[in-house]
């Protein structure tokens, strides 16, 4: 009998929990985890796209008895001011200044659980929320963080943090929950047990057999893993589109998300009038109806499996076409951006760069992990270790100098057991003791530039003082990544006035391929400290901060073939490193590729068909000039691209 003082939502949540079907032992593991104070402090839910982790997660919140709030992680701002405003407006307030209060506003609201989902697309936040905001939420709060990752080894490595986490792997449906799934759909028990044998227990491929076989009993699709079937599936729904609408999902396959706007940019090519009027909210509509869309506060998104292999189809099939779309795409999103700055404008930008050191920043690579923190006093006598490696007795003297002015400034990256694997240091230059300037040249030489080139009115600068990793200094490596990653942070959380980054770099000539492209210039001489010549550099965002600058960069990156593509920067002219030639997609694989996997294997880890990793495969080799796999992994060690 419904409670007299019942209201809608609790009926919709009764309708969500009846709508999810199976997983009925991940979602009774959970009930128990969320179990108001008795539970862990954090819940890891991970799983495969497209597995229905997020889906296990509503279901399980239907049947607890207290509050529970969701944070969606695809329209949240990766900075603590983002996360943190966001938060302010689940709850109804006008802003929350820091992690204090905002566990006091959670404590008033009686929250039980807050839910960070869609978590891969928040990597920068990581080291923040582990160990600033959720050591300062309420004891009885457990929040659930969804995504496809684990935890990285930070979490596990963390002091005390071992102890206070579970994790929930989401896998394939067994038979019974599959079959369930199925006979929602009401198919013929023939074609229900076809489903069942091409979906593999994976749902999304379930759901897209079954659409599909209701539209075409008598499809015949081949056998094969998941992947090979998914793949399959969406040519087959494609093809019931008509022209205009399936050219609407294919050019929307290139896009973060989907809005009128940016659908009608993509769409509006040369003189084709398809991007307004009818032709536009046909386009929207079947975009809306596909099931493997979906609606968000912000537009449409694409299901992750069905954009990878939808645009990485086209990709594949008329790369000329996809870089024009980037292009009308990265115009469109800065008029967003000109009319109302905001996130999701910036987010779309972020997206469209090819560039893997901008781009990691936000979308990262499939399995690419980066526990990034800021440094604790303990860490002291390892980053000075590391200094000393690779800068001598004077640099690390430098470095011990900078630790006592601004050890705020100071970000490490954690290896399996906590060790120190990388540091670096960044500071707001308004911030910069300028003392240390007596001790330290290459500032000296930042600062007198500052003065030579003034910033212009309320713009600001970082300043980037070094960055070193422990087995390579300050040569490319995953460990190194990631603090160029955390550096964005930064970038983001500044914008709209950061108008300079400050850098410094030993072996100019051999950085200069990957630091040109990004707009990095050399700012006076060398200086020799320690034996070791040190070239200080910027980055001038010019117009429009970062993003105008992103959008600089996706035009450049999207130049017609037929002539040399403009600079990010106009100071900006050396041409970019080789694996800069790959796309996101490609760059994924080649990563993947060095780790010395089988194709079959690589397929599996990246849910694709091995047909379509051969094709990817074939691409790479062509655009690296490399005949072999092993000359191709060599290339992704020496970027960095892995370890």
């Amino acid at each position: 009998m419904e409670r007299a003082d019942a209201q809608v939502s609790d009926r919709l949540e009764h309708a969500i929990a009846r709508g999810i079907v199976g997983r009925g032992r991940e979602r009774a593991l959970l009930r128990q985890l969320l179990r108001r104070g008795a539970g862990p402090a954090v819940v890891f839910v991970c799983g495969a796209g497209g597995i229905g982790k997020s889906m296990a997660v509503a279901g399980a919140l239907a049947a607890v008895e207290h509050r529970a709030l969701v944070l969606e992680g695809r329209s949240l701002e990766p900075t603590p001011a983002g996360f943190l405003r966001a938060l302010a407006v689940e709850l109804e307030l006008d802003g929350l200044a820091s992690p204090a209060a905002a566990a006091a506003a959670l404590a008033a609201a009686d929250v039980g659980t807050l839910v960070i989902d869609s978590f891969e697309r928040l990597n920068l936040l990581d080291g923040w929320l582990r160990n600033e905001f959720l050591v300062a939420m309420p004891a009885g709060l457990t929040t659930v963080v969804v995504g496809r990752r684990p935890p990285n080894l930070a979490w596990r490595t963390a002091s005390g943090w071992r102890q206070l986490l579970a994790e929930i792997v989401i896998g394939p449906l067994d038979d019974e929950d599959a079959r369930l799934l199925v006979a929602r759909r009401g198919l013929a028990p023939p074609v229900a047990r076809v489903v069942l044998r091409f979906g593999q227990g994976h749902p999304l491929a379930c759901e897209l057999a079954a659409e599909a076989f209701a539209r075409h009993p008598d499809l015949d699709l081949p056998d094969g893993p998941p992947a090979e079937v998914v793949e399959e599936l969406f040519e087959v729904l494609l093809d019931d589109l008509d022209p205009l609408e399936r050219r609407a999902v294919e050019s929307a396959a290139v896009l973060r998300r989907v809005t009128q706007p940016l659908l009608a940019a993509v769409l509006g090519e040369g003189d084709d009038p398809a991007g307004t009027g009818p032709d536009l909210q046909r386009a929207w509509r079947a975009l809306r109806t596909l099931p493997f869309t979906v609606t968000t506060r912000s537009g449409l998104e694409f299901q992750p499996i069905a954009r990878q292999a939808i645009g990485g189809a086209a990709e594949i099939r008329d790369p000329v076409r996809v870089r024009r779309l980037r292009r009308r795409a990265a115009e469109a999103a800065l008029r967003d951006l000109d009319r109302a700055p905001d996130w999701e404008a910036t987010a779309d930008l972020l997206y469209l760069v090819q560039n893997p050191i901008i781009r990691n920043a936000y979308v990262p690579p499939g399995d690419q992990q980066h526990p990034v923190e800021a440094a604790a006093g303990d860490d002291r006598p390892a980053v000075l270790a590391i200094a000393e490696r690779y800068d001598g007795s004077v640099g690390a003297a430098i470095t011990e100098a900078w630790w006592g002015a601004h050890r705020a400034g100071f970000v490490v990256g954690r290896g399996r057991q906590g060790e120190v694997q990388a540091f670096s240091v960044l500071v707001a230059l308004t911030e910069v003791d300028t003392t240390l300037a007596g001790l330290d040249p290459v500032l000296a030489a930042m600062l007198a530039d500052a003065r030579r080139r003034p910033l212009p009115p309320g713009g600001d600068a970082l300043l980037h003082r070094r960055a070193l990793g422990a087995r390579r200094g300050e040569n490319l490596s995953p460990e190194l990544g990631a603090m160029v990653v955390d550096m964005k942070r930064r970038y983001l959380e500044m914008r709209p006035a950061l108008a300079r980054v400050y850098a410094v770099v030993t072996g100019w000539p051999q950085k200069a391929p990957v630091l040109r492209p990004l707009g990095f210039e050399r700012v006076g001489p060398e200086i020799g400290i320690n034996g070791r010549a040190y070239q200080p550099c910027a980055l001038d965002f010019g117009p429009g901060s970062v993003d105008g600058w992103l959008q600089r960069h996706v035009l450049a990156e999207s130049a017609p073939a037929s002539r040399p593509p403009d600079p990010p920067h106009p100071r900006s002219t050396a041409r970019p490193p080789v694996f800069a030639l790959l796309s996101a997609r490609e760059r994924e694989v080649l990563t993947v590729l060095a780790e010395g996997v089988t194709n079959h294997e690589l397929a599996e880890r990246l849910f694709i068909s091995e047909r379509t990793a051969n094709r990817h495969l074939s691409n790479i080799f062509t655009k690296l000039g490399v005949r072999t796999r092993t000359a191709a992994a060599r290339i992704a060690i020496e970027a960095g691209l892995t370890g």
